[in-house]
């Protein structure tokens, strides 16, 4: 019974997330396919989806009609779930390291001569 209740959840959840929901909206495309042939004999499936979605579609004022039909307007709502069962309590362990080596004070003999860098220097033999 969880199983079926897994897999029914992750059916939800991708369809939820991805835009395959648009496939439960082809009986729309259908009856509106129909509802074209009825008005011009002549159109075919192809010029139907050209019209509806690569082409011109006709000033027929059936624009909110046309908005229902499948990809017309995709809304992908992504929602992330993580569900993390943990059998036992995951515990945090703080490790100390000790460094050995002792650092030497800084000297000015490291620090390079401002006068190197200067556009005014004196002469160098």
């Amino acid at each position: 019974m969880r199983k079926v209740c897994l897999y029914i959840l992750v059916i939800f959840m991708t369809v939820e997330t991805t835009s395959l929901d648009q496939f439960l909206k082809l009986p729309v495309l259908f009856e509106h396919f129909k509802e074209h042939q009825e008005r011009d004999p002549k159109v075919s499936l192809l010029e139907f989806l050209a019209m509806h979605y690569w082409g011109q579609d006709l000033d027929d004022n059936d624009n909110a009609r046309d908005n229902q039909l499948p990809f017309k307007k995709v809304n992908i709502n992504i929602h992330q779930v993580l569900i993390v069962r943990f059998s036992a309590v995951p515990q945090i362990i703080a490790a100390e390291q000790i460094i050995p080596r002792t650092f030497i004070a800084y000297k000015d003999q490291y620090h390079p001569d401002p006068d190197l860098t200067s556009p005014f220097r004196p002469p160098c033999a």
